[in-house]
């Protein structure tokens, strides 16, 4: 096998070298495999959106038969969330960019040695299967965050497993384009992955980025559209964005997203910080007296409060009830931090806009705003919570932008974007994300220079 694969080398390499242009001949031949795995990202992302919508249905089949089911799913599945992660592979678990941007920016020397524990096929597995629990459960989690990851271990392991004798793209570069495609697969909106590839995974890496990221994301986004259709995740709903009253009221959501959208980051990082101090048997009791508010949380109002919110922002935007009841708002992010602290895998992306778009309806029915200013309040809500949280405003205003083709309200959207990030920056100046992957970095270097003085003393 191995003579036979390197008889093929040399007959390929032969043949491209006698082209005119040898560099473009390389590069076609790096290129082959990250256009083979953007088709494998394409599938994957398209196989796990099922799988958890799939989840998701089937806890609110139980929970509409009887809502006290969630007594029963809820710790049962937050449960094995969290012990999949914990035994198989830790650093499955939450949204998962985090660990992208910690891979990214460790040392050459540490990362050769530590980059399998945040992206490998192990992770890819655990990851889909614990979100999958917890998503049985009930959980306000979302797919977004964790295809990033996916993605981006589908691109290191393709370079990992590719002969020394392949011509191969940087390892950091395989890692920004699979977070790219990632994004662009899970959410189909192409040009928000590669503002995300830009504006949140890349620091020095702007002039590679080019080609092979344009390459990733339209090969892995083409191939989810041709599974699903070229669908929108909440396209054409009707905007109206017009008067000075109504800027205000738009400047308020985005004022209030703003702020919720900042503590609410940083709660969830207080919290896994803490529970990071605890005992075992701590963490295990903690989390289930937790789960346990979450399921009296849910029992006591209604489906609005669990899931991604994907069915929520599409009663908003399509439908003529347009009302939030007034827990909803609390109830959700309640039960978003109880699951994105749950140890278990999860992402954010998702819940995030859910919270932004009620919100943004809440304050359209206080005003007694008519259908389409609610609409445009539900998307500057989804922008302006989104951007509070991550602080990447580009990207959360093309994506929703991308996600509901209103491009007559690009203006709105912008500075819904750039006000929220400035009223989250005021209060704290880093994003959840920063501050996670500079926490799992300290552990990996922790760990390697363990390793070394080890390795020293046993020497």
């Amino acid at each position: 096998m191995n003579t036979l694969r390197s008889r093929f080398h040399a007959f390929l390499f032969n043949q491209l070298a006698k082209l005119k242009n040898p560099k473009a001949a390389e590069f076609f031949v790096q290129s082959i495999p990250l256009w083979i795995a953007s088709c494998v990202i394409g599938l994957v992302a398209v196989l796990y959106a099922e799988i958890l919508h799939f989840g998701e249905s089937s806890f609110l089949y139980f929970y509409k038969m009887n809502k006290a089911w969630v007594f029963f799913l809820a710790p049962v599945f937050f449960f094995l969330s969290y012990i999949t992660v914990k035994k198989f592979g830790k650093y499955a678990n939450a949204s998962g960019i985090p660990q992208v941007m910690t891979a990214l920016s460790l040392p050459k020397k540490v990362a050769n040695n530590y980059v399998h524990h945040l992206l490998s096929v192990r992770i890819i597995v655990v990851k889909i299967i614990s979100s999958f629990f917890i998503s049985l459960g009930g959980g306000v989690v979302g797919r977004e965050g964790p295809t990033i990851q996916i993605a981006a271990a589908i691109l290191h392991t393709t370079n990992k497993i590719l002969p020394n004798s392949w011509p191969k793209i940087s390892q950091k570069l395989m890692m920004i384009t699979g977070g790219a495609a990632g994004l662009a697969a899970a959410f189909n909106t192409p040009l928000g992955g590669i503002v995300f590839a830009i504006e949140e995974l890349t620091k020095n890496h702007l002039k590679y980025l080019r080609t092979t990221v344009f390459s990733a994301v339209i090969i892995a986004g083409f191939t989810a559209q041709s599974i699903l259709g070229p669908y929108l995740v909440f396209g054409f709903p009707k905007v109206e964005a017009d008067g000075f009253r109504f800027f205000m009221i738009l400047l308020l959501v985005t004022f209030i997203c703003g702020i919720v959208g900042a503590y609410f980051g940083r709660i969830v990082f207080w919290v896994n910080m803490t529970k990071k101090k605890l005992k075992p048997k701590q963490q295990l009791w903690i989390g289930f007296v937790a789960v346990m508010l979450f399921a009296t949380v849910v029992f006591l109002t209604n489906a609005d409060s669990v899931g991604a919110g994907n069915l929520l922002l599409d009663r908003l935007l399509f439908e003529s009830d347009k009302q939030v009841a007034w827990y909803t708002v609390p109830a959700r992010l309640f039960n978003g931090i109880i699951s994105f602290t749950n140890g278990g895998a999860g992402g954010i992306f998702a819940p995030a806009l859910s919270f932004g778009g009620s919100i943004g309806a809440y304050v359209g029915d206080f005003f007694t705003l008519r259908p389409r200013q609610i609409n445009m309040l539900v998307l500057i809500g989804m922008v302006a919570f989104l951007t509070a949280f991550t602080r990447s405003p580009f990207t959360c205003a093309v994506l929703v932008l991308e996600m509901t083709d209103r491009h007559s309200v690009i203006f709105y959207l912008l500075v819904a974007a750039w006000g929220a990030n400035l009223i989250a920056s005021m209060i704290e100046k880093r994003s959840f994300y920063e501050k996670t992957a500079e926490v799992i970095s300290e552990e990996l270097l922790l760990e390697y220079d363990r390793s070394i003085k080890k390795t020293e003393k046993e020497n």
